[in-house]
């Protein structure tokens, strides 16, 4: 192996990353580099290596579920699941952060983005629980965590994204997601009735109400379950679950809830194709530093290192996680699954690891890169809902809510049952 082109690809990536360059563009600038210095010759791997990965009609559910997300965003379906969660809870010591977890919960099962997550439910719960008397930490620590579900609890692009790379089914690693995200979520709901004020102050419980805001609410609550109910029945595939689940949207916000007019539409799909253009550059770029990462035999090297050392299991997902943290605070989620699962995924496989099981445990670890600084994307959501709060107030405020993420790992590790239990 060419260790002076490793430090070629490494230097080059940490360079262009210093100076702001976009992570896509340096993922990409770096790769070419390092595979010209092995030979020009090589560079027909890049679009060998395109080819192979956009002939997966999975990928295509992708910009279907940005889109779906962008219609829901667009259309304030965040604020109806919020005030029928807040109807049930409010009477609780600390429902209006329950209220924001469930609400989370089930925006991450419409989709499948953290960062829309945060900017839908955030907008609308943090002000709340500002107002209940909240501390900061509890606010922004809830609103990050219960935002990075959104990576987790099915749909998700980033399990769509370790289905294409490892043919496991999407479906399976969908189904796999459910109960590990819905731990997530109870265990944040008890780190805020435990961490809440004591006294707040909310109108007297109706059932009434409640009731009525419930039914109110039904079209809403009914799209995952149209979406996942779909995939678990095997009705329709993950990609036809997305185009399915954007006509719904449509229906939702311009039919039933009328938030999204027909001039509205441009804008809509503009914003859309803005996302999409950009996770589409990191997809490229980081499929061109894996390209040179192989070339190179750093993924082969790094098996042989792993196989001799005979690590026991739970030392290499340690040595895994480890790794993970370390990227996550200078890469962004797309870019840690594509560089990383070709090189761990067969050091897992062969250890007997369970690809499913590899595959929710590698996203929890993702759910800790949206929050972990300097390039932690819930915490810039977070500020630009809040753009007069330093960013480092947000940061130490919301980082310590990590530890929820860590017990999760742990008793991922001793329940592995909590993945396969609905398979």
């Amino acid at each position: 192996m060419d260790f002076l082109t490793i430090g070629i690809l490494v230097a080059t990536l940490l360079g262009l990353l210093m100076i702001g360059m976009p992570v896509g563009f340096a993922l990409g600038l770096a790769g070419v580099a390092s595979i010209l210095t092995i030979g020009p010759s090589f560079l027909i791997q890049i679009p060998l290596t395109f080819t192979r990965a956009f002939s997966d009609v999975i990928l295509i559910a992708i910009p279907l579920f940005v889109l779906m997300g962008e219609i829901l965003y667009r259309g304030k379906v965040g604020q109806q699941l919020f005030d029928t969660a807040n109807q049930w809870l409010a009477r609780l010591r600390g429902g209006a952060g329950m209220s924001a977890i469930f609400a989370f919960t089930f925006f991450a099962a419409i989709v499948g983005s953290s960062m829309a997550s945060v900017l839908t439910i955030g907008k609308i719960a943090m002000p709340e629980m500002e107002q209940q008397g909240y501390s900061k930490r509890l606010t922004y620590g809830v609103t990050a965590i219960g935002g990075s579900l959104g990576i987790l609890i099915p749909p998700s692009i980033p399990l769509i994204i370790y289905a294409s790379l490892t043919d496991v089914s999407p479906g399976q690693v969908f189904i796999a997601g459910f109960l590990p995200g819905l731990m997530i979520a109870l265990l944040l709901a008890a780190w805020v009735a435990w961490k809440a004020p004591s006294t707040h102050t909310a109108p007297a419980f109706s059932l009434t109400r409640a009731l009525s805001a419930t039914l109110r609410a039904l079209p809403d609550l009914m799209l995952p379950v149209v979406i996942l109910g779909g995939i678990y029945a095997g009705i329709y595939t993950p990609t036809e679950a997305a185009a399915i689940g954007v006509v719904y949207a449509l229906i939702l916000t311009m039919v039933v809830r009328k938030t999204i007019r027909l001039r509205d539409l441009p804008g809509v799909l503009q914003a859309s194709l803005v996302n999409n253009a950009m996770l589409l550059t990191i997809v490229l770029g980081a499929l061109i530093f894996g390209s040179a990462l192989t070339l190179i035999g750093l993924p082969q090297m790094l098996s042989d290192m792993v196989q001799e050392a005979q690590l026991p299991n739970w030392a290499l997902m340690l040595l895994f996680s480890l790794i993970w943290m370390v990227m996550g605070c200078f890469l962004e989620v797309i870019s840690i699954i594509l560089i990383t699962v070709p090189v761990f995924f067969p050091i897992a496989e062969a250890a007997g690891i369970d690809p499913i099981w590899f595959g929710i445990f590698m996203v929890i670890n993702m759910e800790m890169s949206v929050i972990t600084p300097p390039v932690g994307m819930n915490l810039f959501a977070i500020k630009s809902l809040l753009p007069h709060e330093p960013l480092g107030t947000i940061t130490r405020a919301a980082v310590p809510s990590l530890i929820i993420l860590l017990i999760s790992l742990v008793v991922l590790w001793f329940f592995p049952e909590l993945v396969s239990a609905l398979l």
